[in-house]
C-alpha cells in the first residue's frame, strides 16, 4: 500500500475503535473493545466488505496510526460470529486484492510474484464468500484461469472459487480460458428472518481497462448487469452488487437498473463515506486499502421491508492480530523483503 494517509484518520481511532490497548497476537484470548465491535441489534443479516489491498496483507505502512491487515480483518470476523450467533455475517471483496504492477513484463517484477503468491495463500486460508473480478486481480491471476489449470489451481487455492463477474468473459479468439461465475447464491440461516432462512444473490462487474495477454475482454458493465439481474432474481431473494466503478457511474447503475438491493463501490473512493439511498437501493463505499473495514448490517421491518445500516471500524492497534493470520502476514513481508534485496543485487 501507499503511505497515504487521511490527516484526520488518527482522530478517528478512538472513536471508531476505542481506546482499548493492543493485544499481543500470542495473547490466548482476544478482546476487541466494543466500540469496534459493536451491540447485538438484532440485525437479520451481515456483510463485512473490504478490497483494494493489492496483495498487501499487512497495514498501510502509514507513519501515523498504521491500519488495516489481513490478521485484523480475521479477528473481526471471528469476533463478529462468536458474539452475535444469530446474525450471519458475509464477507465480501470488491477486488483490486492483487497486484498488477509489473507481471507483465518479462522478467515480471519479482517481488510483486512473491507478494501476489502469499496473497493468494493467505486469501485462501481466510477466504471471502465472494470476491468481484477487477482488471488487477485478472492480470495477476489469469494463468490460474486456463483450462486444464483452473480445476488443480483452485482445489490448492480455495480463493480463485471465491471470483464472480458479470462482464468479464474469455476472448472470442481464446479457446483456453474458463468462464468465470456470474453470480453466486448464498443461503443463510437465522431465526431473525421472515422464514427463517434467506438467499443472498452477489453478482460484481469492473470497469472496461486494457486486457491483453489475459486471454479475457471485459464488456460493458450495464449490459451484462441487464443479463444477469433478471436470472438472478429468480434465485435469491436479495440481490448485492460489487462495482468497481467510479462512483458517479455506479450511482447512474444503480438508477437505471431494477433488482439491485446493495451496491458496493470500491475505486480508490473517499475513506469513509456514508450509506446514501439511491433509487431505493442502499449504496456503500468501500475505505480504499481497507484501512477501516465495512460492516453493513441489514434488518425486517414489522411489514417484511428491508433497511440497511453501516459503519466503519477502522483496524488499528486496538484490534488484536489473529495469530496464525499474523504469523502469514510476517512470513509474507520477510519474503518480500529479501525478493527486493535479491533484486538489487541482481540489478547491472
Amino acid at each position: 500500500m501507499s503511505n497515504r494517509v487521511l490527516p484526520w484518520v488518527a482522530c478517528l481511532a478512538f472513536a471508531l475503535s476505542g481506546a482499548a490497548p493492543w493485544l499481543p497476537a500470542t495473547a490466548q484470548t482476544q478482546v476487541v473493545p466494543a466500540p469496534a465491535l459493536g451491540t447485538d441489534d438484532k440485525a437479520a443479516f451481515a456483510i463485512h466488505f473490504s478490497g483494494e489491498t493489492r496483495a498487501n496483507l499487512d497495514t498501510c505502512g502509514c507513519p501515523a496510526n498504521p491500519s488495516g491487515g489481513l490478521h485484523r480483518r480475521v479477528t473481526m470476523a471471528k469476533a463478529f460470529r462468536s458474539t452475535f450467533k444469530e446474525t450471519p455475517l458475509l464477507e465480501l471483496s470488491v477486488g483490486a486484492i492483487f497486484n498488477d504492477q509489473g507481471v507483465s513484463l518479462s522478467p515480471p517484477f519479482k517481488d510483486v510474484l512473491v507478494q501476489n503468491d502469499f496473497a493468494l495463500r493467505g486469501y485462501s486460508a481466510y477466504p471471502f464468500d465472494a470476491v468481484n473480478l477487477t482488471y488487477q486481480d485478472l492480470r495477476a491471476l489469469h494463468p490460474y484461469f486456463k483450462k486444464g489449470e483452473a480445476e488443480r489451481a483452485s482445489a490448492e487455492f480455495p480463493a480463485l472459487k471465491s471470483y464472480l463477474s458479470a462482464n468479464a468473459m474469455p476472448a472470442a479468439n481464446d479457446k483456453t480460458r474458463i468462464a468465470l461465475p456470474r453470480f453466486v447464491v448464498k443461503e443463510v440461516k437465522s431465526p431473525r428472518l421472515p422464514k427463517g432462512k434467506l438467499r443472498i444473490g452477489v453478482t460484481g462487474v469492473c470497469e472496461q481497462a486494457p486486457s491483453e495477454g489475459t486471454g479475457y475482454v471485459w464488456r460493458d458493465p450495464a449490459t451484462a448487469l441487464k443479463e444477469v439481474l433478471p436470472e438472478l432474481s429468480q434465485q435469491a431473494d436479495v440481490i448485492i452488487v460489487l462495482a468497481y466503478l467510479p462512483l458517479d457511474q455506479a450511482k447512474t447503475l444503480v438508477a437505471e437498473l431494477e433488482g439491485i438491493d446493495v451496491m458496493i463501490v470500491g475505486h480508490t473512493q473517499p475513506s469513509l463515506l456514508t450509506l446514501e439511498n439511491v433509487a431505493g437501493a442502499a449504496l456503500a463505499v468501500n475505505n480504499y486499502e481497507t484501512k477501516a473495514l465495512g460492516e453493513l448490517r441489514a434488518y425486517f421491518t414489522d411489514d417484511g421491508k428491508r433497511v440497511y445500516n453501516s459503519r466503519f471500524i477502522l483496524l488499528d492497534a486496538s484490534i488484536p492480530s489473529e495469530p496464525d493470520a499474523l504469523k502469514l502476514v510476517k512470513d509474507a513481508k520477510a519474503a518480500i523483503e529479501e525478493a527486493r534485496r535479491s533484486m538489487v543485487q541482481a540489478a547491472p
